[in-house]
């Protein structure tokens, strides 16, 4: 109960309780005083000094440096992301009926997420090398589908170019994966 009165945790019913054993216990009493001070010093005595070791800890992990490539990386992806994105549009917002305007939708709504994956990749380049998996399989998947498509004859090339949104896309991150790890090498110090 000492400890919880300076730690200012005790109820109190419990600080009544406390008060009536110190004022008939001597021995609690001097014990609760010692204790008091020695709190009280604890408290008031100063931190000793300490070195100052900005510089040190500076010169130990330099800010990252400013990569041009990567920043032209960044803007790049967004753009293209941005476009991928006004192209899957439509694709989701189609008002047609029928059986084409389901396949249209799914289309549309894998362009999207590709797209968004994109935008979080140039916004947090940290994740670009987790996102290239997922990119690759996306705009791979797509594109491979439009070859198949213009070479059945089902479509026709122009309007499959689209898809080269898709590649530059997966282009872009993987350049902005690249150039995120070698800056990130720059700054850990060789064992």
């Amino acid at each position: 109960l000492l400890s919880a009165r300076l730690d200012g945790e005790a109820t109190a019913d419990e600080l009544a309780v406390l008060d009536r054993h110190l004022a008939r216990c001597v021995a609690c009493t001097d014990f609760a005083d010692a204790l008091v001070g020695l709190d009280r010093s604890t408290r008031l005595i100063p931190a000793e000094p300490v070195p100052d070791l900005t510089a040190a800890v500076m010169a130990a992990n330099p800010p990252a440096l400013h990569d041009p490539q990567r920043e032209a990386a960044r803007w790049s992806l967004v753009l293209v992301a941005l476009a991928q994105l006004l192209v899957a549009l439509p694709g989701l917002l189609t008002g047609s009926s029928g059986d084409g305007v389901h396949t249209t939708r799914e289309l549309g709504s894998w362009s999207a997420a590709l797209a968004i994956g994109l935008l979080v990749a140039a916004w947090q380049p940290a994740r670009a090398r987790g996102m290239l998996p997922l990119g690759v399989v996306l705009a791979g998947g797509l594109t491979l589908g439009a070859v198949v498509d213009v070479v059945a004859g089902t479509t026709g090339g122009a309007g499959e170019a689209v898809h080269l949104l898709e590649i530059a896309g997966v282009a872009l991150l993987w350049l902005l994966a690249r150039r995120n790890e070698e800056s990130s090498a720059r700054l850990v110090p060789a064992a």
